[in-house]
């Protein structure tokens, strides 16, 4: 009986063992993201248990579970997802992005990660797609229409040409207005270093990043944000962080390669109907003085498009006949080209963009090296842009006390030709469009090489073209007036820290920021304005260091943690050095000998450098209660060496508050997920324009001579003032953000109020002083205005895996400088551009356009006497600064597709134009034609004789009409409307199932097209397009000057992991 029950007791047991070895089992599978790619590194867990994984490179896991048990996975992110463990042995599928989690970590002033809910203050931050999806040669381009707040400006459409950043209006009249750029923890050099009003646009510093490398960039929008930046970060900050590798992943391969084609797609819209001459004088123009039938058969009397009708039948000899027979040249057509400018002047602009990078890391190191190749062909001919990118980062951690991290950057930008641009360079030969003769045949022109040769002043004998008495052909001088130009740049940053206890650590890092740059300009014998040829070379040197010191306390305290304390302190050193050289050799001896030895006078000479020091200390902290109540202050000493010696202290304060109304009145729920007011207040300051030494005595070499000495020194032209002050800005801000539907609905408003006070500039004084200013606090301004962020998700991962996402941005900023001493007014612009100069008015906004306008009858008609417009007074014609801006993004997914476009929107401001006003006084216009045959009548008034007034009847000829309405004694002809509406963006990929990649080696393949200014959708301005500037200065903008079209540039990318 014993042996029985033993042996049925033994088949028990082994029934047990065995139904329990039933129930476990092996549970593999594979996770994706949104787009169907593999996610690797995605936590799996037994819930309940220890028991748990991780997935592999290809996003494939496996672990051991059983029936019935729950699976949790969570990924950084990503929400949580959790699968029941059923009859199946695979548990394949896609986490859902959690896009807007309430406790993100965003990266804040000095590199300090805080959790969003906590920061009493605005910020927004892009993620890398939103910078790299449709790329562009200027990251700052890619900011457009995404950021409230912030308005960019693109200088013209030529290739790496310079962008202007503003936050939150502009705070300083002269010197630099635009952010701090920081990168890593890097502080960038973002200036120009070019000139787009005469000479070459050279590209701005953030240009040199690869987009492609990035994977955020928060802007810090107001005081407090920014007030550990001291007297840098008084124009708000852009924080660019770059990718690295991820721990424990092993080695990743990524390959990414963009082709992109480049055309103007907003033209001035010309008149093809009548020719080159006058309107009077044509004949006498051909047969006397215009072309020399003896001489060159080249000079053309006139540049202007006032002469005889085009395919009217006539014949008559101009530049083709001597191109089709020089010594024998017979009568032509008098037709039109209305085309040419399109098909045969400009060029469709290619660039490749190719980066490979290698990431991974281990349990304790991270690693990421890239490189990058661009390679860009402008719209102008013979214009070009390389940039190498190279970059590497490692972070390690020695122990678990000990970590260092390294990184280096690389980039070497370089042009064979940079266009020039401004009218009244030489060798801009957009001016030839501008200003010029309807019926060019530019395609005829282009063959340079093979035309015959014509004397263009003393023996010097260039190629024909249609115009020599003030053009060169401008393929001629596109191929042989060159202006090379080379940036090397380096940027490193090192760091260790210590973890002196849980709740204590310590950080060291230095960082630096280092280039060279170099410019040429080589002009021919034969050019325009510069017959016996010239030659200048401009070399810059500048580096800046920094080294920072950060001691960091984090803890927990009181009942159940309920009080949170986060201290940081620390300081910095800045050291800032600058040395510049140029020579100007303004006539060669030899022709195309492009060397400072080859000057035949004394050549110009020039050397400059200076350093400046800024040496810091600063602390922040942070109390919070219950997680939902958060006050955070800081403050930040600078010692600046640009300020009078005893005098360079500068304190900057802010406090802030965020309060999570949602967790204190426990109002959470799904209609209502989150709910922040927000509030602080903030003292920043700069000491704006002042370089090096303004306000110390210092002489400067001048190349002149003086009583037959050369070099001579000589005193600045300001004065410098030992009483100078920092300017001060004090910042107000409030702002709510609200979140409805499980985050599906999400609001963010901010109001701000800032009012800047002893704003730095050059005064005028007598010039009986020896001087023509002196530096004075002498100004105030105050900038206030609403920024608005809506997003939405419309649709969220349905069953079929569609997402729909809407994300609006709005800005409304209302500037105005007051207090400014003296007489009221500065003018910022450097020489007037045809008599419109961009001014600083107490009680006006900074940049109002002022100039000539027209003069008046009583109920605000055009004055008019003898059929012709009367120039009136000058004054206030416009505002360069627009009313608001905003954007209105679009993105959705669907299984492997992804689709973005955006929508760029700027509202109100003016805009001067040099293009609309030459191009109506050389009648090349469209509305020239107004007239041609019958005249013009002015729409206005007259004076009637006897004090009163009646309508204009009396007829003039329209070349007298339009050389009188749109001459620089009437500039209010050429001011418009600045707003535009633009379609910006669009891309769309595809990436391949995972499933059709295993067991190929490869993560992910995806294919795409994208655009970039797809289309102006509304505009007032006639002709150009009204957000171009001819610079980044603040007294540039608002002011066009027949710049290079703007571009609709098309794509196709190709990205591939392994």
């Amino acid at each position: 009986m014993k042996t029985k029950f033993s042996g049925i007791l033994t088949l028990f047991l082994a029934f047990v063992v065995q139904l329990s070895l039933a129930q476990e089992k092996t549970i593999s599978g594979t996770v994706s993201d949104e787009n169907g790619l593999p996610l690797p590194g995605v936590n799996v867990i037994v819930k309940g248990t220890s028991s748990g994984t991780q997935t592999d490179f290809d996003g494939n896991y496996s672990i051991s579970a059983n029936t019935g048990d729950v699976l949790a996975y969570s990924f950084v992110g990503y929400t949580t997802k959790e699968m029941t463990v059923g009859a199946s042995n695979n548990i394949s599928f896609s986490m859902e992005p959690d896009v807007q989690a309430i406790d993100e970590v965003v990266i804040t002033a000095l590199g300090i990660k805080k959790e969003e809910k906590a920061i009493g203050y605005a910020s927004q931050q892009l993620k890398s797609e939103a910078i790299a999806d449709v790329p562009t040669t200027n990251v700052v381009n890619s900011l457009s229409g995404k950021v409230a707040g912030v308005n960019i400006t693109q200088s013209s459409g030529d290739i790496g040409s310079s962008s202007r950043i503003t936050i939150r209006g502009v705070s300083t009249i002269y010197g630099n207005s635009q952010p701090l750029i920081v990168v890593d923890g890097i502080v960038m050099d973002n200036n120009t270093y070019g000139n787009a009003n005469s000479g070459t646009d050279i590209p701005n510093g953030l240009a040199d990043i690869n987009p492609q490398d990035i994977e955020s960039v928060n802007v810090l929008k107001g005081g407090a944000a920014t007030a550990l930046y001291g007297m840098r970060g008084t124009n708000g900050v852009v924080v660019i962080t770059t990718k690295a590798g991820t721990k424990k992943q092993a080695l990743g391969v990524e390959i990414n390669s963009t082709i992109s084609f480049s055309n103007p797609y907003i033209f001035p819209d010309y008149q093809n109907s009548y020719g080159q001459g006058h309107s009077t004088s044509y004949f006498e123009y051909v047969d006397g003085f215009g072309y020399d039938l003896g001489a060159n058969g080249g000079d053309g009397g006139t540049d202007e498009s006032w002469g005889p009708a085009l395919d009217a039948g006539f014949d008559f000899i101009q530049y083709t006949s001597f191109i089709d027979n020089p010594n024998n040249p017979q009568a032509k057509p008098w037709v039109s080209n209305p085309d040419s400018v399109i098909k045969d002047f400009y060029e469709t602009g290619i660039t490749t963009d190719n980066t490979v990078s290698l990431s991974g890391g281990t349990d304790k190191a991270t690693y990421r090296a890239s490189f990058g190749l661009t390679d860009a062909k402008g719209v102008i001919y013979n214009t070009d842009l390389k940039k190498y990118n190279i970059s590497g980062s490692v972070n390690y951690d020695l122990s678990d006390k000990w970590s260092v991290g390294f990184s280096a950057r690389y980039i070497k930008s370089t042009s064979d030709n940079r266009n020039a641009v401004g009218y009244g360079d030489p060798d801009n030969q957009i001016g030839q469009l501008v200003w010029g003769a309807r019926q060019v045949d530019w395609g005829a022109l282009r063959d340079w090489k093979n035309l015959p040769l014509v004397d263009t002043g003393n023996g010097i004998m260039t190629p024909i073209n249609w115009n020599l008495r003030y053009n060169n052909n401008p393929f001629w001088a596109l191929d042989n007036n060159l202006h090379p130009w080379e940036r090397n740049r380096w940027l490193g940053t090192a760091n260790i820290g210590y973890q002196i206890t849980d709740n204590l650590s310590i950080n060291a890092q230095t960082g630096i920021d280092y280039f060279n740059n170099f410019s040429e300009t080589k002009r021919m014998f034969g050019t325009v304005d510069n017959r016996n040829g010239y030659y200048s070379y401009v070399e810059r040197n500048r580096y800046e260091v920094n080294t920072q010191v950060l001691l960091s306390y984090n803890n927990k305290f009181g009942g159940n943690d309920q009080f949170g304390l986060s201290l940081s302190g620390g300081g910095n050193a800045m050291v800032n050095k600058y040395r510049g050289y140029s020579a100007v050799a303004q006539q060669l001896v030899i022709d195309g000998l492009f060397n400072i030895s080859n000057s035949s006078d004394a050549p110009l000479l020039g050397q400059s450098h200076s350093q400046s020091k800024i040496n810091s200390l600063f602390g922040t902290g942070e109390l919070s209660y219950n997680d939902y109540l958060y006050l955070n202050f800081t403050a930040r000493n600078d010692w600046a060496s640009v300020l009078p010696s005893g005098k360079t202290s500068i304190f900057y304060p802010s406090v802030s508050l965020s309060a999570l109304v949602h967790d204190m009145l426990d109002l959470n729920s799904e209609a209502l997920t989150f709910l922040k007011l927000r509030g602080s207040w903030a003292e920043t300051g700069s000491t704006g324009p002042l370089g090096a030494y303004d306000v110390n005595p210092t002489y400067a070499l001048s190349a002149f001579p003086l009583n037959g000495s050369s070099p001579t020194a000589i005193y600045p032209n300001t004065l410098w003032n030992q009483d100078i002050k920092p300017q001060r800005e004090t910042a107000m801000e409030f702002g709510v953000d609200a979140r409805f539907l499980s985050n599906r609905l999400r609001l963010d408003f901010t109001y701000y109020d800032k009012e800047n006070n002893d704003v730095i500039m050059p005064l005028e004084v007598s010039a009986a002083s020896g001087y023509t200013n002196v530096w004075k606090n002498a100004a105030t301004i105050t900038n206030k205005g609403i920024e608005l962020v809506v997003g939405a998700d419309i649709i969220k991962n349905q069953g079929n895996g569609l997402n729909l996402g809407v994300d609006i941005n709005f800005g409304k900023n209302d500037n105005e400088v007051s207090n400014i001493e003296g007489s009221g007014v500065l003018n910022l612009t450097n020489g007037s551009l045809w008599n419109v100069d961009s001014q600083a008015r107490n009680g006006e906004p900074i940049g109002v356009l002022y100039g000539p306008s027209f003069e008046r009858g009583p109920n605000g008609q055009i004055l008019y006497e003898n059929g012709l417009p009367v120039a009136g007074d000058y004054k206030i014609l416009g505002n360069s600064q627009p009313d608001w801006t905003g954007g209105l993004g679009i993105n959705a997914s669907f299984k492997g597709f992804n689709f973005r476009t955006l929508f760029d929107v700027k509202m109100g401001g003016e805009v001067y134009s040099q293009t609309n006003t030459w191009g109506n006084l050389a009648g090349v216009l469209e509305e020239t034609l107004v007239g041609r045959e019958t005249g013009v009548v002015g729409v206005g008034v007259m004076s009637d004789g006897n004090g009163g007034y009646v309508q204009n009847n009396v007829v003039v000829d329209a070349q007298s009409y339009y050389s009188t309405a749109y001459s620089q004694n009437i500039a209010e002809s050429s001011v418009y409307d600045a707003s535009f509406v633009k379609w910006r963006e669009l891309s769309l990929s595809y990436s391949l199932p995972s499933k059709m990649l295993q067991n190929t080696g490869v993560q992910s393949i995806s294919l795409g097209v994208n655009v970039r200014n797809l289309a102006i959708l509304y505009k007032e301005a006639p002709h150009i397009d009204p957000e171009t500037a001819f610079g980044t200065d603040v007294g540039q903008q608002g002011l066009e000057y027949a710049q290079t079209p703007s571009t609709r540039t098309i794509g196709v990318n190709l990205n591939v992991k392994f």
